[in-house]
């Protein structure tokens, strides 16, 4: 999705850019001065910074399930583990609501969850040989559909979160069309307060929750996602000028980080290292704040595609990091080398075929302008 379809303007913006693409990425600077004429041009730049996030947070990801912080745990650790790398799932989502609105914005909601949907089945399709063995009949086998296999449970949350979007902005709409907003917004923090006392409940033992009652799309996608949505919106409006000021948006991202890992200190030193702080408080600081200051961050193009790069990362370390313990590697580096290097190898490879989200696709985005909804 090529970030200058998020304005009304962008079918200009983009041919504005294409005559003088080459300038626009070596100066970066001009990209302040040539967005403040529109915020098609301030939008178009924009993918490629989000790129840059999603490769690291992917790369994160992929470092996260080598269960290296496990097994080397201290309260340090923890801090990181368990603080500052929590804000990977919330950005993902908020990243994932940001684009939503886009496809909203052009009446493509529903292509875009029947996509996310189709994903989904496709990737819990390939695992298949890796949680076949858990279901042990018609009810176990709808469970494991509903939550995913282990990080694929992400994209079934997307998936729930996406619907709800939709499906909250259908009956907004249909009775009351000046609430719209306010409504999303009320709903993802009724959502949101209740996953974080559910989880504070069962850090505390005052009673048996598992974590999927409060680890899942409902109560933890949702809010970020809509959160990202309606960022996706203010952007779509105003454009550049919709951003708070840069030096509290670095400031919130500092402080973001910092309550992170304190909130993380203070569980582990309440609950030992053992336990697992899923959805931080702070992460409804750290998560925003970080992705607005990615957001405006003039980034030079890449030299290739890294969406689909990420995208790999995320879906196939799981069976790299299978194969690699398999053959016998358990060292870190090792482990970190099958994570990356095979998924970024399949998207290299596939990124040569005409493969649609891998191979190039001069088609995509002409024409297309979407309609930003007035302000309530």
């Amino acid at each position: 999705m090529r970030a200058y379809s998020a304005t009304s303007d962008g079918c200009e913006a983009k041919k504005h850019l294409h005559a003088r693409g080459k300038r626009l990425v070596r100066w970066p600077s001009r990209l302040q001065s040539i967005a403040a004429h529109g915020a098609g041009v301030f939008a178009l730049h924009r993918i490629h910074s989000l790129d840059y996030l999603k490769l690291g947070l992917a790369v994160l990801v992929a470092f996260a399930h080598t269960y290296w912080l496990q097994s080397h745990m201290t309260p340090r650790l923890f801090m990181i583990g368990n603080g500052l790398m929590r804000v990977m799932v919330p950005a993902f989502c908020i990243v994932a609501g940001y684009f939503l609105y886009s496809a909203v914005a052009r009446d493509k909601g529903n292509k875009w969850l029947a996509r996310v949907a189709a994903l989904y089945l496709f990737w819990m399709a390939v695992y298949l040989p890796f949680w076949l063995n858990e279901v042990h009949g018609l009810v176990s086998l709808l469970k494991t559909l509903a939550w995913g296999y282990f990080h694929l449970w992400f994209m079934a949350g997307i998936l729930v979160a996406g619907a709800v979007i939709l499906l909250l902005r259908g009956i907004a709409r249909a009775l009351a069309p000046a609430y719209e907003y306010r409504i999303l917004l009320a709903a993802a923090a009724v959502c949101a307060a209740t996953g974080l006392v559910l989880q504070y409940v069962a850090l505390s033992g005052i009673a048996p929750i598992g974590v999927k009652k409060f680890s899942n799309g409902l109560f933890m996608c949702f809010p970020f996602v809509a959160i990202g949505y309606l960022c996706g919106r203010r952007m779509a409006r105003l454009g550049m000028a919709g951003l708070p000021p840069r030096w509290l948006v670095l400031a919130a991202t500092a402080a973001g980080a910092g309550l992170l890992m304190a909130e993380a200190w203070l569980v582990q030193a309440w609950r030992s290292d053992q336990v697992m702080l899923d959805i931080p408080i702070s992460s409804y600081v750290a998560a925003p704040a970080l992705f607005v200051a990615v957001l405006g961050t003039a980034m030079p193009q890449p030299p290739i595609r890294l969406d689909p790069i990420s995208a790999m990362i995320y879906f196939m370390h799981v069976m790299a990091l299978h194969l690699a313990r398999s053959l016998g590697f358990e060292h870190l580096g090792e482990l970190m080398l099958f994570a990356l290097g095979l998924p970024t190898l399949a998207a290299l490879l596939l990124g040569r075929l005409p493969i649609p989200g891998f191979g190039k696709d001069r088609k995509r985005g002409r024409g297309e302008r979407p309609r930003p909804d007035p302000a309530p």
